[in-house]
């Protein structure tokens, strides 16, 4: 299936944030600002709290025509009806599990990677893009990846034409070159989550596309 992406994903959960309602009058603000793209990627609740927060994200989202992604979970993103789900290298199975899991027409796929090797590991399962990172060092995620600046778009994009989302790191200084790079989108954590004001900073990014 043919998939078209936002050049803009904003990823966030409720760590994020002083409390669940600080986080979704954070991203009703910016879904309603013209956010396009919103990755839920939650790191402290407990299953069924992260199943009631998706699902009123799902419907917040839907309001805005803003596309739901789902970090991990597929169980839930294909419970509350989400737009697709986006896995890491931890989270992959094999190929022919993988096949027998996940329901490709109904999803789409992401897969972040972090060098060439787990480029082609990733297309073996036949996403619908590709994360790249760490491209600058970050506060938002702690991995033992290093930064891998903006070559690490070149390097992937002469490995896959599907679209590369650039992770890690980035503010709107940074958009021109990634997307001049290779990059159909960038995916953004700190840049809007700690800001005073937030509508701005997402219009430096659409003004930078």
């Amino acid at each position: 299936m043919n998939r078209s992406f936002p050049s803009l994903m904003y990823l966030a959960g409720t760590q994020d944030f002083p409390s669940p309602e600080h986080f979704f009058i954070h991203v009703e603000k910016v879904c309603s600002g013209g956010l396009k793209w919103f990755q839920y990627r939650e790191k402290k609740l407990s299953d069924s709290l992260s199943f009631r927060m998706a699902e009123r994200l799902r419907e917040m989202t839907r309001r805005h025509g803003t596309l739901l992604t789902i970090n991990d979970r597929t169980d839930i993103a294909l419970l509350v009806g989400a737009d697709g789900v986006h896995l890491g290298q931890d989270d992959l199975p094999s190929v022919r599990e993988f096949r027998k899991l996940f329901p490709s027409e109904a999803l789409h796929l992401g897969i972040s990677t972090h060098n060439s090797y787990e480029v082609r590991r990733a297309l073996l399962l036949k996403p619908d893009y590709l994360g790249v990172g760490p491209i600058f060092s970050t506060s938002t995620k702690i991995t033992e990846v290093a930064p891998r600046g903006v070559e690490a778009i070149r390097e992937t994009r002469e490995l896959t034409s599907l679209p590369l989302v650039a992770i890690g790191g980035i503010t709107p200084e940074h958009a021109s070159f990634l997307y001049h790079a290779g990059s159909h989108a960038l995916a953004v954590s700190g840049a809007l989550t700690v800001s005073p004001d937030p509508l701005a900073v997402l219009e430096q990014f659409f003004r930078s596309r």
